[in-house]
């Protein structure tokens, strides 16, 4: 804020009334253009209405740092021993062209990708004929959801190695999974989505983040 205060003249408290008069604007023009990922979906019927083309969906969780919250339990709830550092968790899905369809809203990061896979209720509403692509972040999820179609890749045994067909199976499910890689990508071009998070509450980085998503939406859209 000090920054672009100098940039356009103005006083660090004009750009934060900005921030919170634009923001919102922001939000619901790209609404309007139909570009914002959905934030839940309640049901199969839900999700196949509104993504009735899908045929394969691209999970993935990525994390944003944030500021050592002062709170001990909100510490220990935000800090992601992955990251080594305190963060907020999205989920991300994305489809094969690269459009992210659903994200959930943030949470912190301690908590790994597929708990909070689990807890966004996403893998209930994936219509049967519609892949999932994940890594191995989400090991369980084919016990766990036995009627989804899932792609994960196979787990190194312990003590053992992988088989020639495992690891060949292995490269052809990264070669298509990258596809959501690519979108955080996207999301992550925008810094006040990939720098640390100085505010104290959640709800203006998750709606730093939705926007993001929508823009890279409305980028790939004309790509």
């Amino acid at each position: 804020m000090d920054l672009a205060g100098f940039i356009f003249g103005v006083d660090r408290s004009r750009i934060q009334r900005w921030v919170k008069e634009l923001l919102p604007l922001l939000e619901e023009v790209l609404g309007r253009e139909v570009v914002l990922p959905i934030r839940r979906i309640n049901s199969v019927e839900g999700f196949m209405a509104r993504f009735p083309a899908v045929k394969d969906v691209f999970i993935d969780a990525t994390e944003r740092p944030v500021q050592r919250p002062q709170n001990g339990k909100a510490q220990s709830e935000h800090y992601s021993g992955r990251k080594k550092r305190h963060t907020l968790k999205s989920l991300v899905v994305s489809d094969e062209s690269g459009q992210i369809l659903i994200l959930p809203p943030s949470k912190p990061g301690r908590r790994n990708d597929y708990f909070r896979f689990k807890q966004s209720g996403v893998g209930d509403v994936i219509p049967p004929g519609v892949a999932a692509w994940v890594d191995l972040g989400f090991v369980g999820i084919e016990k766990d959801f036995p009627a989804l179609e899932v792609l994960i890749p196979h787990k190194k045994p312990k003590n053992g190695a992988l088989t020639p067909e495992q690891r060949q199976e292995n490269k052809v499910i990264s070669h298509f999974r990258i596809r959501v890689e690519h979108s955080i990508g996207r999301i992550k071009r925008f810094r006040s989505v990939s720098d640390i998070y100085r505010n104290k509450g959640r709800q203006l980085a998750d709606q730093f983040i939705l926007v993001a998503a929508g823009l890279s939406n409305y980028h790939l859209r004309f790509a």
